[in-house]
C-alpha cells in the first residue's frame, strides 16, 4: 500500500473518531443538565457511558476527555491532509500519527483498566474510539518499522518537516488548523460549562457558602440499606419515594456518581413516600401506594435484596403499579411466604415509619433530599455538581 493511500486511510479513521468523540462530548454536556441521553447503549445493564465519561476519571485538567479526543483527531486529520503532497511527506506525517496512535491506544489502556477495576460499567462508545486508535495504529505504524533508534530518526526528521517556513507554506496551514480546532474546542468547553453552570469556580464559591451556612445532623442510618465502606470519608443518605419522577432520576445519578466513588462513599437509602396513608408530615397526597412499594422495599431488604428491587421498580418509572409488588418480588428472587408475612405484619412499614420520623428530624419536606456529612442539600444532585460538594467536604470535613 502506498504511504499516501495510509495517509488517507488515516484521515477516514480520524473522522470516525471525532464523530465518536463529539458524540460522546455530547452525552457529557447533557449529564451537566441532568439529562440522560445516549437511549440503551448508554444506560443498560454494564453499559453506562454517563458513568464512565462523568465524574474524576472523565476529565483532564478540568476539560472531558472527549474533548481532548476530538482535539486528537483533528491533529491525525490535519496531519493525513499533509500527507498527501507526497510519499515523502506522507513518510513523515505517517511517523508522527503513529507516535500519536501510541500515545492513543496506551491512554486506552489505562482507561480501560480503570473501567474493569474501578468503575465496573463499560462505555461502548468509548470502546469503539480505542478501536479507532488501534486502526490508526496499525496502519501508521509501519512506517517507524521495528527499530527504535530508526523510529526515533524518522520522528525527529517528521518534526522538523513540520516547522512552519515560507518555503513549506503547507506546514503554516496544518498549524493554524490546528489552533483554530483547539481554540474551538477549548471555546465549545467553555461556553457549555459557563450555560450549565457559570464561571469557573462560581458553583464551588455557592456550595462552599451554603454550606457554611448549614448546621450538620446526625442520622442513625444502622439497618438501613447502604452500599460503599463503613468508614468512607463522603457519608450520603437519600430519602426518597418511589413513585416520584425526580427521585428516579435521581437514582440513575446515583450510580453515576457511585461508580467513580466505590471507595471514598457511603450511600444510604432512606424512605419518604409523599403518602398521606404512612407520611403524616405530608399536606397531602401525591403518590398514592408510594408507602405499600416502600414497605414492599423494605422487606425486599430482610431478605439482602434491596437494591436489585430497588433498581427494577425505578426502571419501570413513576407510573409504577402496586399490584405489581409480588410480581417483581418473585422477580428479584425473594422467598414469597417471608414477603408477604413481612408485609401484612406491617413490619415492612415500620422500617419507613422509622425513616420518615428520622427525615421529620431533619427537616426534610421533598424528594429527594440528600444528606451529605450531615448536610440537607434537597434537589436532585448531578455528576458535577457532586464533585464540588465532594471538594468542599474534603476542605472542611
Amino acid at each position: 500500500m502506498r504511504l499516501t493511500s495510509r495517509a488517507i486511510w488515516c484521515g477516514l479513521f480520524s473522522l470516525i473518531g471525532l464523530g465518536l468523540a463529539g458524540y460522546l462530548t455530547f452525552l457529557h454536556l447533557g449529564l451537566m443538565r441532568g439529562e440522560f441521553l445516549g437511549g440503551p447503549a448508554c444506560g443498560t445493564g454494564v453499559f453506562n457511558c454517563h458513568a464512565v465519561t462523568s465524574g474524576a476519571w472523565g476529565s483532564l485538567l478540568g476539560m472531558p476527555l472527549s474533548l481532548w479526543g476530538m482535539l486528537g483527531y483533528v491533529a491525525v486529520l490535519a496531519l493525513s491532509l499533509l500527507g498527501q503532497q507526497s510519499e515523502e511527506w506522507a513518510s513523515h506525517t505517517l511517523s508522527l500519527i503513529a507516535l500519536l496512535s501510541l500515545l492513543f491506544v496506551g491512554i486506552d489502556v489505562a482507561l480501560l483498566t480503570v473501567m474493569v477495576t474501578v468503575i465496573r460499567l463499560f462505555c461502548p462508545y468509548c470502546i469503539m474510539t480505542y478501536l479507532v486508535n488501534l486502526l490508526l495504529l496499525t496502519v501508521s505504524m509501519k512506517v517507524l518499522g521495528w527499530s527504535p533508534v530508526g523510529a526515533i530518526r524518522k520522528v525527529n526528521a517528521a518534526v522538523r518537516a513540520l516547522m512552519p517556513s515560507r518555503r513549506q507554506p503547507t506546514t503554516i496551514l496544518f498549524w493554524g488548523l490546528m489552533i483554530v480546532g483547539a481554540l474551538g474546542i477549548v471555546g465549545v468547553h467553555a461556553a457549555t460549562t459557563f450555560v450549565s453552570v457559570g464561571t469557573f469556580g462560581s458553583m464551588r464559591k455557592q456550595i462552599r457558602e451554603f454550606i457554611a451556612k448549614q448546621p450538620r445532623v446526625t442520622l442513625d442510618v444502622a439497618g438501613s440499606p447502604t452500599v460503599g465502606p463503613q468508614h468512607a470519608p463522603l457519608q450520603i443518605i437519600e430519602f426518597s419515594d418511589f413513585l416520584c419522577p425526580a427521585c428516579q432520576r435521581a437514582s440513575k445519578l446515583n450510580t453515576v456518581i457511585l461508580a467513580s466513588h466505590r471507595h471514598d462513599v457511603l450511600f444510604t437509602f432512606k424512605h419518604f413516600p409523599l403518602d398521606t396513608s404512612c407520611n403524616e408530615k405530608v399536606s397531602r397526597m401525591v403518590h398514592p401506594g408510594a408507602c405499600r412499594v416502600a414497605a414492599a422495599a423494605s422487606c425486599a431488604h430482610l431478605q439482602g435484596k434491596f437494591w436489585p428491587f430497588q433498581e427494577l421498580i425505578f426502571e419501570k418509572g413513576p407510573q409504577y403499579n402496586p399490584m405489581k409488588l409480588e410480581e417483581d418480588a418473585q422477580r428479584v428472587g425473594l422467598d414469597m411466604t417471608r414477603f408477604r408475612t413481612c408485609l401484612d405484619s406491617g413490619e415492612g412499614l415500620d422500617v419507613v415509619k422509622r425513616d420518615i420520623t428520622a427525615a421529620a428530624g431533619v427537616g426534610v419536606m421533598s424528594t429527594p433530599t440528600y444528606v451529605i456529612n450531615g448536610i440537607p442539600i434537597p434537589g436532585g444532585i448531578n455528576p458535577t455538581m457532586f464533585e464540588d460538594v465532594a471538594a468542599v467536604l474534603r476542605e472542611n470535613p
